[in-house]
């Protein structure tokens, strides 16, 4: 079977795009590969809740880190135990941004047990991220700099090429710019059936 891990800033539309993609279908009649989509933090939640150390979603961040990595790895072996039997694209964080700095979002011990077959980041100019962030009312988030976007996205693609180094799969950059949802649909769309040899 196949797992892709896309990973996109909040604001470049990574679930957009991936939603998107999941709904065309393949021209001339010919079948197409079937993926399920899931958010790798959405099963980290649903394992805290099982092991009763959350009531709620925001509790989560206030989590020890050790306990946090504990659930990380919990939900990592749940990914991998589906992706046995179901293509899956898993939609998470490629770094996270501290006050000490970067974090990678797929430590080693998370990529070894994975073992992704590609990594697909969704990127849009600084300029649109911070538009679309602001013009979206149903989150709660900081104002960051134009410039401060630009360098998330700059270790963003450092650390997919880390990871790629890790495990062996490539890293594809898809552009989804305003008014270009179709196309960047429409290529990742594309790259998914690209694994039709490997989705038995």
């Amino acid at each position: 079977m196949v797992l892709i891990v896309v990973t996109g800033m909040p604001g470049a539309g990574s679930s957009t795009v991936v939603e998107e993609a999941l709904n065309l279908k393949p021209e001339g009649g010919e079948e197409s590969i079937v993926f399920e989509s899931m958010n790798y933090g959405d099963v980290m939640y649903e394992t805290a809740l099982e092991n009763g150390l959350v009531a709620n979603r925001d509790e989560m961040r206030t989590l020890p880190g050790e306990k946090q990595r504990e659930i990380q790895m919990q939900a990592c072996k749940k990914i991998s135990k589906m992706s046995e039997s179901t293509n899956l694209i898993v939609d998470t964080h490629c770094t996270i941004k501290t006050p000490l700095g970067y974090l990678p979002g797929l430590p080693e011990q998370v990529l070894r047990e994975l073992k992704p077959d590609q990594f697909v980041l969704i990127e849009a100019t600084a300029e649109e991220i911070a538009a679309r962030r602001q013009k979206d009312k149903t989150r709660e988030r900081d104002v960051e700099a134009e410039s401060s976007i630009e360098e998330h996205q700059f270790m963003n693609r450092a650390m997919s090429m880390a990871y790629a180094c890790l495990t062996g799969a490539a890293v594809k950059l898809i552009g989804n710019h305003d008014g270009g949802l179709d196309k960047a649909a429409e290529e990742f769309f594309v790259l998914m059936n690209r694994f039709s040899g490997l989705a038995v």
